[in-house]
């Protein structure tokens, strides 16, 4: 197993130890990572994860979801005859919430609080001036074509026909529809990837918050779709788990809707999954 990094979150080093000595008692055939993964996907249902993902988990630079670690605590029960006695699950549990809600440090939570509610609050500027300028182009293109006359001088009332739209919708005002709702996904996108090229999980799971409480559901399926084509699938998950967990319940069924309308249907079970348990 890999190293715990000790610039780590203390959250993040007390669940990866927690979780490093649950792994001796696994059964022999569980003795690599990528059987842990295919045999956690098989048993709960849930979209197989990568061994990258799970050695994240034991090394603590992912926090492991609630499902992972109940998983992960029954399969240990088969061995715990030997006399190595697994913590009880209620103390794993304990140590997942800490590490996605730090509360080692309150001088740093304070600011971690305050650096997400100015990051929030900026997202959520964003997003509100491109809808104004998405319906200040699209009032200035009526006008524009109001005034200029076009096709208003009267014909003979034996040639008139019902006004129709046109087949093509106008060029300029489509593309800035188009160009605008999806800059704000396109930038979380953008910013989540690049934390994770960098190993910077923590950072990009903070952004992921904020980008949940920020956009909403018809923008954050961009966000899914992004990180998927992107091959970030871990943080796509994580993604999933955090907003099932603290958006109601409108909102979390708004973007399982969405991931549908793209055809992601294993994201939709998992968003919907985590919403339930």
């Amino acid at each position: 197993m890999a190293a715990i990094d000790p610039v780590l979150p203390a959250g993040n080093r007390k669940l990866a130890e927690a979780l490093r000595t649950l792994r001796p008692m696994l059964p022999p055939s569980l003795d690599t990572y990528t059987a842990i993964a295919a045999q956690a996907a098989m048993d709960c249902g849930s979209e197989r994860l990568s061994k990258t993902t799970i050695s994240r988990y034991f090394s603590g630079k992912l926090i492991a979801p609630g499902w992972f670690i109940c998983w992960l605590h029954t399969a240990t029960r088969p061995r715990q005859h030997t006399g190595d006695l697994a913590p009880p699950l209620e103390e794993l549990l304990t140590l997942q919430r800490s590490a996605n809600n730090p509360t080692d440090c309150s001088g740093c939570n304070r600011l971690t609080k305050e650096l997400g509610r100015s990051e929030a609050d900026r997202l959520t500027a964003m997003s509100r001036r491109w809808r104004l300028e998405r319906t200040l182009a699209a009032c200035l293109d009526s006008s524009r074509r109001a005034g200029s006359g076009a096709g208003s001088q009267d014909r003979p009332a034996s040639r008139r026909g019902p006004l129709n739209t046109l087949p093509v919708p106008y060029y300029r005002a489509d593309r800035h529809n188009e160009v605008n709702d999806i800059r704000a996904a396109e930038n979380v996108t953008m910013q989540v990837s690049a934390l994770a090229s960098e190993q910077k999980h923590h950072e990009a799971t903070a952004t992921l918050s904020n980008a949940g409480v920020a956009l909403p559901p018809e923008e954050l399926v961009a966000v899914v779709v992004g990180l998927r084509s992107r091959q970030v699938r871990d943080e796509a998950e994580t993604l999933l788990q955090m907003y099932a967990r603290d958006q109601p319940a409108d909102n979390v069924i708004r973007l399982a809707c969405e991931l549908l309308k793209y055809e992601l249907i294993s994201d939709a079970e998992t968003l919907l999954r985590a919403a339930v348990k």
